[in-house]
Formats: C-alpha cells, sequence, structure tokens
C-alpha cells in the first residue's frame, strides 16, 4: 500500500513539474514574438497568437526602420515543443536578415538553405514575408506556401513557391504591389480558416471574406479582436484543433 501511495506521489510531482516547465516555455515562446506594436502616424498594425496546446509553431513578426517595414507570419509543420523550437531558430533568423535589409525572397531562399541542411524530421514552416516602403507604398513579398493573404478583402493571386525546410538550393520567387497605401493587409495561419467546431466544420474562406466585406472596423486591433470572437463563436465549445495567429496592418 505504502508503495502503490509512493508511486502515486512520484508521478504527480513528475506531472506537476512537466506542466511547470510547459508554462515556462509558453511564456518564452511567448515573449519572441512582438507584444506592443507601432505608434506610428503612417502605420496601423496588430497581431495575435494562441497555440493550440502549451506552445505551437505559428510565428509573427516585424521590423520597422526609418519608413521601412518588414513583416512575416508562419506556420511550423506540427505542434507542441518540436514546433516551438524551431518558431524560435526562424524567428530569430528572420529578424537578423531583415536588418541585414535583405529583400523577402533573399530571406525565404536563406532560411531555406539553413533549414535543409540537417532536417532529419522532415519539418518545414510555411511563410509569408513581406517589405514595404511606407513612402511609396510599395510591398515586396515573398509567399513560401503559405495561405494568400487578404489584401481589401480579395484573396492575393499570388506565387505559392515552396515551403521552407524540404528541399535544398531552392530560389524562391519574389513579387510585388506597387502601392498598398490606404489598404487593409491581413495574414493568417490556417488556423483561423480551417477552425473546427463539435462537428469538425471549418470556419472556411467564405466566413472570412463575408467578416471583413460586411463590418467596418476602426483599426488593426478591432480585426484581429472581431475574428477571434467569430472563431471561437464558431467552435461552440470545440478544442482548438490548430495554432492560430493573425496579422493586420493597414499603411495610411
Amino acid at each position: 500500500m505504502q508503495a502503490a501511495y509512493d508511486k502515486l506521489e512520484e508521478t504527480t510531482t513528475a506531472k506537476e513539474r512537466y506542466e511547470s516547465e510547459l508554462r515556462i516555455a509558453r511564456d518564452i515562446q511567448q515573449s519572441i514574438v512582438p507584444s506592443e506594436f507601432p505608434q506610428h502616424k503612417q502605420l496601423d498594425l496588430y497581431a495575435y497568437m494562441m497555440p493550440a496546446k502549451e506552445v505551437g509553431g505559428d510565428l509573427y513578426d516585424y521590423l520597422l526602420e526609418d519608413n521601412h517595414l518588414y513583416v512575416c507570419l508562419g506556420d511550423v509543420s506540427g505542434k507542441g515543443v518540436p514546433a516551438a523550437l524551431l518558431m524560435g531558430q526562424v524567428t530569430r533568423m528572420f529578424r537578423a536578415l531583415a536588418r541585414e535589409k535583405c529583400m523577402p525572397q533573399e530571406i525565404a531562399t536563406r532560411l531555406n538553405a539553413e533549414f535543409t541542411e540537417q532536417n532529419d524530421n522532415g519539418m518545414f514552416v510555411t511563410m509569408f514575408i513581406a517589405f514595404i516602403d511606407m513612402n511609396t507604398g510599395r510591398m515586396d513579398f515573398c509567399n513560401a506556401g503559405h495561405n494568400p493573404p487578404v489584401l481589401d478583402g480579395k484573396f492575393m493571386e499570388i506565387e505559392s513557391n515552396a515551403p521552407i525546410g524540404l528541399w535544398p538550393e531552392l530560389d524562391f520567387v519574389g513579387e510585388h504591389i506597387d502601392n498598398i497605401k490606404g489598404c487593409s493587409l491581413l495574414l493568417y495561419s490556417d488556423g483561423l480558416n480551417e477552425a473546427e467546431n463539435r462537428r469538425q466544420e471549418q470556419f472556411g474562406d467564405d466566413s472570412l471574406l463575408k467578416i471583413l466585406h460586411d463590418n467596418h472596423f476602426e483599426g488593426a486591433q478591432q480585426v484581429i479582436k472581431y475574428l477571434c470572437d467569430a472563431v471561437e463563436k464558431h467552435r461552440d465549445g470545440a478544442e482548438p484543433n490548430d495554432d492560430l495567429t493573425m496579422m493586420a496592418l493597414k499603411i495610411i
């Protein structure tokens, strides 16, 4: 009897230690992505990330210097601690390459070269990367297998490229839009449009576009909050089936 009690106590202690470590890992991961957003007269930007488990593989980031804005949003394959570790590496490299003033397609190409070297687990990252000149409104971007962003209520028609990390020696293709000033841009992971309810019905692209079309939003934060509430309502109590990450922005 005493042996059984001691075993139960040992198991409980181990579980509590594991849960404590996961909470710490979650706090560390949340600290990797920005929690404060620019107070800039030409820019309205807000982002949100919520892992499906204690930690997840979604990421977002931005770098603003001299009216030049880099943004990214990505989704690492899988969930949990392995995805979170790769998420941290990708975010760190994105910031370093943005500071070097690399163009989005070069950032994707160099990330791919780095992560295909020792990728025995076959993990990959889908990612949208953009560089915006806020003076002219020009947006250069590269989409690495990620969901197409929504620009002024319509999905962007983009070159998809491959996800980052699967095949070495790829040269990613970049594109540009001449001027996005005054346009609302939404980046998101598939935890938004593929969010499921109790009947495993997805939130869907049509619901996303309808919300953006039918509502007037005062700013980027309101867009994100409205979509979070809409997803929560759609889930109707179901546990999240994927990480959810969104970024809304407008160049004014």
